[in-house]
Parts: structure tokens; sequence; C-alpha cells
């Protein structure tokens, strides 16, 4: 019997997992009609509920939104279920705000606690619209009236660790969309995997991301002079999105870190991008970052910062990431991860 030795094993094993990874990928492509579709960019536009992908959490925005393997903090059960098994801490809380486009608000909560081999968390998204002023083809301008356009999102996730390494998990949503005086509820699920190979810190990470039936306003459309209105709503695709990837931090001094992490990014309505992300530690309380998104029509630059403060039981992060969103402006927002400590101090 030939006996492999452990680096020669773990080389075998990350291999293995990125083959699984590409095979899974290529099969969810092969399968169009039941997950991702083949040619994203000729569906743009096709599918609904955008408000699930605009990123929570500061640190990964600001990282490229480079996150499926990166996010091990309280945000990363927005990202990859799986990660909260290797977060710092058994327990954490997150609160994220963000300043969207079109004086759009956007919140994020999420708090999750572990055992040795098993997780669970829960998760909240809200987007406020505001007052939007309701027009008509005979007025333009403002009929002196006005509607909102809100959108919740709340999961339940549970994760499981098969070993000290690999952790693997799921969250299921709960989705609701009002628009004026029409709504869409829909269920949907997010599935992810979280691999530690033995080098370090590195970790590979892939997360299937917004899986579901397709989402159908509830109710009839309203009648319409001169046109011949349809009985029900058209229904319109889930936002599904696949994503693969790596990260791994670099011990450049005893005060000084880097972390750098990639993913592969495939939507079901647009073709695919690359998304990379850096993160410069200092000292363990100063964190600066900054990421890129390839492949979009505007913007894709990415920016912010971190400041870690710890104390006798508490470990708590402020985050902050603009994003360049070309024509749109520039988006920001901010965030806090609180994770208590069950002794003494520890830093991020």
């Amino acid at each position: 019997m030939v006996r492999i030795s452990s680096p020669a094993r773990r080389a075998v094993i990350v291999l293995a997992i990125v083959l699984i990874g590409t095979l899974v990928l290529g099969f969810v492509e092969a399968r169009a009609g039941d997950i991702l579709s083949l040619y994203g960019q000729e569906n743009v536009g096709t599918a609904g509920a955008q408000f699930l992908r605009i990123p929570a959490g500061a640190r990964s925005s600001a990282l490229g939104q480079a996150g499926v393997a990166a996010a091990t903090d309280g945000s990363g059960l927005f990202w990859n279920p799986a990660t909260i098994m290797h977060t710092s801490t058994r327990r954490g809380m997150f609160f994220g705000h963000t300043a969207y486009t079109a004086d759009i608000e956007i919140e994020h909560a999420a708090y999750f606690t572990r055992w040795q081999n098993w997780g669970l968390g829960l998760t909240a998204g809200v987007l406020r619209s505001g007052d939007i002023p309701r027009t008509t083809e005979f007025h333009q301008e403002g009929t002196g009236q006005s509607f909102n356009a809100n959108m919740l999102v709340l999961g339940l996730t549970a994760t499981r660790s098969m070993t000290d390494r690999f952790a693997m998990g799921g969250t299921l949503k709960l989705y609701q969309e009002n628009l004026d005086d029409v709504s869409i509820r829909s269920v949907l699920v997010d599935v992810g995997v979280l691999y530690f190979v033995g080098v370090g810190d590195m970790r590979i990470g892939f997360a299937v991301k917004n899986f579901g039936p397709d989402l159908k306003p509830s109710g009839t459309p309203p009648e319409s002079s001169g046109f011949n209105t349809p009985g029900s709503y058209q229904s319109f695709s889930a936002p599904t999105s696949g994503s693969f990837g790596a990260a791994y931090t670099w011990g450049l001094s005893r005060n000084i870190t880097l972390l750098t992490t990639a993913d592969f990014h495939h939507p079901a309505d647009y073709s695919e991008s690359f998304r990379f992300g850096s993160e410069l530690g200092l000292g363990g309380t100063l964190l600066l970052r900054g990421g890129l998104e390839t492949n979009r029509d505007v913007g894709g630059m990415s920016a912010g910062f971190g400041v870690a403060v710890g104390r006798d039981h508490w470990n708590i992060t402020v985050d902050y990431a603009l994003r360049d969103m070309g024509a749109f402006g520039t988006v920001h927002m901010m965030s806090v991860d609180i994770m208590p400590m069950l002794t003494g101090r520890r830093s991020r």
C-alpha cells in the first residue's frame, strides 16, 4: 500500500473540491431551466426581487463582494450559511445600513449561535423606498399622491460541521414585496459549503443563493381603457446565483496581515464576473480594504475600512464601505459586528 503524505493529501482534497465545484457549476449551467440560465447575458432583466442581490455588510462589500469564503463574521449568513461554523466566537450579532441610490434605505440584521457541530442563525433585511410620487399618462409631473415600494426578507439558517475543516449549511427565506397595492410572497433557499484546506487559514467556499420557484404578484391587474387586460400577472424568475471562491490571510509581520479573496460569480440573469478583494490588517485594530468586480456595465470598484475594538467580554467591529455604481452614484454602507467573548479579550 502506498502511503500519501499529509501535504499531498491536502493537495488532493483541494483539487477534488475545485473539480467538484467546477462540475457543479457546469451542471448548474447545463440545467438552465432548473437553477441557473446558461446564457445570462441574454436574460438581462428576466429575474425579479433584485433587492436580494444587494450585498449585506460593509466588510464584504468593500472586498468587491468576494464574500463566499471570506465572510467569517455575522454578515456571513447572507453570503454563505456555512461560514458561521468558523467565526471567532460562538455567538454574534450583526447590523448593517445601506444608503442606496434614489434615497432608498436598506437595513440588514443577523444573529447566530453555534455549538460544537451545529449552528443556527436568524437574518432579516428591509428595503424602504420612501414616498414615490404617483404619476399617470395625464399627470406626468405627479398627481399629488404617493405610494411606497417596500421589501422584506426573513431567514432561518441551520449549519453542520462535518469535520473540523468542512461545514455545510442552508437558509430558508421568506420574501415579501409590496408595490403599492400589489404584493409578492415567496419561499427561497440558500445553500453553501466551506472547507479549510489546512494551510494557514486558506478556505474554499461555494454557495447557491435565492433558489426557488418563480415569483408572481397576487391579485388581478387593474383594467385599462383601450387595452385587453390580462386575467393575472406574469410570473418571473427568482434572482438565483452561484458563487465559488477562496480566501487566504498572509502574515506579513507580527502585527500586519493581508487577506486576499476571490470569487467566481454566476447570476441567472447576467453574464459571469470575477470578484477580487484584499484587506490589510494593522495591529488587529485597523483594517483597510479594497475590491473590484469585473464585467460590470457601470462601476465595479469598492473600498472601505474597519475598526475593531476588544473589551473584556466583547469584540466590536465597525465597518464602512463605498461602492462605485457609475451613473447611479456612490453607495455608502455601514455595519456593526458584535461578538460576545466567553473569556478575556480576543481580537478579530
